[in-house]
């Protein structure tokens, strides 16, 4: 059956919240399902509520609707490779902003770097909460989406595409096979400790 819709809990024994473990990024979205005011403010006030050093909040968010202007100057020439054949069919496409200084002086970008981060997880939360899903894409043209939004006082992180995850059906093999293969993580002990030191 080519028909369903892929699910990727995390494998894991640990108590995670719904919208942790449930969280990955697929590829394949609903081109029918649109967001409603609500939805995108609800998506933009989770990324304003943010986490940041010295309360600074050194970020902006664009979020562009399938259809605008925008939106489609962006999926055609802001984004690269394989991005370009399955994120057009997302709802919304949100763009990333990290404000390249503050009160006049050049940031410290690696601090910025972070708390930008911080605000995106926090987004992709909340579009998991709203039964959602979101792909944050790396493979983009930051100078081409910069002259199309017009700020060259931000540097263009990343893009997410955000959406009504869809089901395999009538997707070619290449896709479906990108979003059934395994969510992979290193293992734990890889990853963390507790009471120890690295």
């Amino acid at each position: 059956m080519n028909h369903e819709i892929v699910q990727k809990p995390a494998d894991t024994t640990a108590n995670l919240h719904p919208s942790v473990r449930d969280r990955w990024s697929p590829r394949i979205y609903d081109p029918e399902h649109n967001l409603g005011m609500a939805e995108l403010e609800s998506i933009g006030e989770a990324f304003r509520w943010a986490p940041s050093s010295s309360n600074q909040q050194p970020w902006k968010l664009v979020l562009l609707r399938r259809g605008s202007e925008l939106f489609e100057a962006i999926a055609s020439t802001g984004l690269t490779g394989f991005n370009q054949t399955w994120a057009p069919r997302a709802s919304v496409l949100a763009v990333v902003l990290a404000a390249k200084s503050f009160e006049g002086k050049d940031r410290d970008m690696a601090k910025t770097y972070f708390d930008v981060g911080l605000a995106s997880s926090q987004l992709v939360t909340q579009v998991e909460s709203m039964g959602l899903k979101a792909h944050f894409m790396g493979g983009i043209v930051p100078e081409k989406i910069t002259e199309l939004l017009n700020v060259s006082e931000h540097a263009v992180i990343c893009v997410i595409a955000i959406g009504k995850q869809s089901s395999t059906e009538g997707h070619e093999d290449a896709i479906v096979a990108r979003e059934r293969a395994p969510r992979t993580r290193n293992s734990s002990s890889d990853v963390y400790v507790i009471d120890s030191a690295l």
